[in-house]
């Protein structure tokens, strides 16, 4: 893929799982959305699981009367065992491969794009600036607090490779929202990151980020870490358009939880 852009620098399209607009040799622009999903251990329900979350982020998509953008699932992989799940929804299928060929349009397949964490190389993987620093940070997201800040600055620092300025902003301002999404991490530490990727102009950020969230109630919210700070969360995530599928894994809620509340 190319180098890219983010669509919108609001609030209302800053989503963990993000949206990237991709430039065609045809001259024409195309939005890619792209999901993450971690896995500790080989687990045979994934493609399942995974299958819902595209159908999630599609209803949603056509609930907001937009046309469908691709959606392109990345599993980052850090188990022991091997990975032996292929990286397609029909393999899950036992099948002969003339039972495949004549079934396959029945099925609705879809490719994962794996990225197995152990020894993995991501500048070797990816040419883009822009995926190499996001799936740099999804790469350790789930990481020790130590070991995370610790491999930010190498990634932050790739960011003044983009001659753009606005553009580096406008990565770096949502890699931020989704630390502070994901993370329980202070802009103070997230400072120190920036001083170390000699990124120290964009200071502010790590506080306007955070001011932002908190004023939407959304960090207060995941902070109380009870069931009505969870709704309340959830309910101002809705009120910004940020797409269900996305409220269920942040919250920890089920849809249930939110239909319960009035909320969907």
């Amino acid at each position: 893929m190319s180098e890219s852009s983010f669509i919108s620098e609001e609030l209302k399209q800053e989503q963990t799982d993000l949206l990237f607009q991709i430039p065609l040799k045809s001259g024409n622009k195309l939005n890619v959305y792209l999901l993450f999903e971690h896995k500790s251990y080989l687990e045979n329900a994934i493609y399942i699981q995974l299958l819902g979350y595209l159908t999630e982020i599609y209803r949603n998509q056509q609930r907001n009367e937009e046309s469908l953008s691709v959606v392109i699932p990345f599993v980052f992989y850090h188990g022991e065992k091997e990975w032996k799940l292929g990286d397609r929804f029909l393999d899950q299928f036992v099948l002969t491969s003339q039972e495949a060929e004549i079934l396959k349009d029945f099925i609705p397949d879809f490719r994962i794009d794996l990225f197995d964490l152990k020894g993995i190389e991501l500048k070797e993987k990816l040419e883009s600036i822009t995926f190499q620093v996001t799936l740099g940070v999804v790469q350790k997201i789930r990481e020790g607090d130590l070991e995370f800040i610790s491999h930010l600055p190498g990634l932050f620092s790739l960011l003044l490779g983009i001659e753009e300025e606005s553009k580096r902003v406008a990565i770096l301002r949502k890699l931020l929202l989704y630390i502070y999404w994901v993370r329980d991490l202070k802009p103070s530490e997230l400072k120190g990151v920036l001083q170390r990727s000699k990124l120290e102009q964009y200071e502010e950020l790590t506080v306007t980020t955070a001011e932002k969230l908190i004023s939407e109630g959304i960090q207060q919210g995941i902070e109380k870490g009870v069931q009505q700070g969870k709704i309340e969360t959830a309910r101002n995530m809705l009120s910004e358009d940020i797409q269900l599928n996305v409220v269920l894994r942040i919250t920890g809620l089920s849809e249930q939880d939110l239909k319960n509340h009035g909320l969907i």
